[in-house]
């Protein structure tokens, strides 16, 4: 029988993440990946035009067991070889988040495996601290060096910055007051009948646009803080968008340089946030960068350039991290289990739920 988990070097985390519409489970041992294997619904939920709560959770019933079983054998470990279960409560689709939660109590309870219940933002923050199978990362030893610093984080629903002091030491700096990039990038997308997603289709159409040709304004430029909008540059596209048709022009003379317009100005109002974030916070050491926002080479490029000019270090994921993952999540159940965290067993299990509007 297993008992409460006591400091040992290299413990195998199980991670497990149905935030959104990708059944993931990853198994790493300390910070290395063994495993990670992700059942996309990317095409299911195209012919809808987005996510689908009700199909999403029905694709996780049905493709977890064995999403578990090949992530088992990629890494080519046992259940008995798991040392702890980390799974995703929150934020996301509650009734998605709900499939990985049941099937992580069964896991649980099944083996008595302890289970960490992990926020699915602190796995986007963390998750440049990933190192793959031979230990190769862009931070190889001890992270404990590595702080305080910024994070940038731009997933789904969120775009904030944080104070990061050590793992579990978060302050909120900024954070949206309505829409995300991401929610933009996706709208803007559909405005443009790009189908679904259209946010990395915005993001490729921008390479050929010209710069100044079609100009957004900047969101929330002149505000005092540090937090975000981006539902005004929506409305803006819109309407841009109905007077380039009305003008008669063919779409294709236009739709780069529209691209190229706004991903400038969101580029730019994060910019001018993250600026001034580093200005207010002279001892951090580096910025980190996480979500799927920055599948987008040129906003990972862009950000790069922007802290590196203050002479800071600059970590960011592998591309196959910036998305939703389990390896993000385990990495994380693993940090706090090496800072002393116990994981949950038996009837401390009943206790956990979803909590689809987690915040950090």
């Amino acid at each position: 029988m297993k008992e409460r988990l006591q400091y040992m070097k290299d413990r195998v985390v199980l991670g497990i993440d149905t935030s959104c519409d990708d059944t993931s489970i990853a198994i790493l041992r300390g910070r290395k990946v063994l495993s990670s294997i992700v059942s996309s619904q990317l095409e299911i939920h195209a012919q809808y035009g987005g996510v689908v709560p009700n199909i999403a959770r029905r694709e996780h019933e049905k493709n977890i067991q064995g999403v578990f079983e090949e992530a088992l054998r990629k890494a080519k470990v046992g259940i008995g070889d798991i040392d702890c279960i980390a799974i995703t409560y929150g934020p996301g689709l509650a009734i998605d988040l709900e499939v990985g939660i049941a099937f992580a109590k069964e896991l649980s309870t099944k083996y008595n495996i302890p289970l960490l219940p992990i926020n699915h933002m602190e796995g986007h923050l963390l998750s440049p601290l990933l190192l793959n199978s031979k230990g190769s990362g862009l931070v190889e030893g001890s992270i404990d060096n590595l702080f305080p610093t910024l994070a940038l984080l731009m997933s789904g629903k969120h775009t904030e910055i944080l104070r990061v002091d050590g793992i579990g030491k978060y302050e909120k700096l900024g954070q949206t007051l309505d829409d995300a990039a991401g929610e933009a990038f996706d709208k803007v997308g559909r405005i443009l009948n790009f189908g679904y997603p259209g946010g990395p289709v915005v993001s490729e159409f921008a390479k050929k646009g010209k710069r100044g040709e079609v100009v957004f304004p900047i969101p929330m430029r002149n505000s005092n803080d540090l937090n975000f909008s981006f539902s005004g540059i929506k409305t803006a596209a819109l309407y841009k968008s109905k007077e380039l048709r009305e003008e008669g022009r063919d779409e294709k003379e236009w739709v780069y340089d529209f691209c190229r317009g706004f991903v400038n100005s969101v580029y730019e109002s994060i910019a001018i946030k993250l600026s001034k974030a580093i200005e207010q916070n002279p001892s951090i050491r580096g910025v980190l960068v996480g979500g799927g926002v920055f599948n987008s080479e040129e906003m990972l490029r862009r950000f790069g350039k922007l802290v590196r000019g203050y002479s800071l270090e600059y970590y960011f994921p592998e591309k196959e991290y910036r998305g939703d993952n389990g390896a993000m999540i385990a990495l994380v159940g693993y940090l706090h289990l090496e800072n002393g965290k116990e994981g949950l067993l038996g009837k401390e299990l009943e206790g956990l739920d979803r909590e689809p509007r987690l915040s950090l």
